[in-house]
């Protein structure tokens, strides 16, 4: 039993490094929208699209009994990602 908790450790260890690296490369293009929304005059905000691509993201999820939590993950996922374009907006 205990060999199975720490492989389904490792396992969740293995995932958090790719989530990580995914993380970073997400908020590396988020750098390049606020760059362009900025030299275009447009807001960091745009409530269409985020619920556009909420749906279009929770739909991915097939397990009924946890898309209500990546719901909620990804929305926590899109406000650090305006918070992030916000700094960025700041310092130019």
């Amino acid at each position: 039993m205990a060999d199975k908790l720490e492989d389904d450790r490792k396992a969740i260890d293995a995932i958090d490094a790719k989530m990580a690296a995914l993380f970073e490369e997400r908020f590396k293009i988020v750098a390049d929208i606020i760059s362009y929304k900025i030299e275009n005059q447009m807001p960091i905000l745009d409530s269409n699209r985020e619920a556009e691509i909420t749906e279009k993201n929770c739909r991915r999820i097939e397990d009924d009994d946890i898309r209500a939590y990546y719901r909620k993950y990804f929305s926590e996922l899109l406000k650090l990602s305006r918070e992030y374009q916000k700094q960025i907006e700041d310092e130019k």
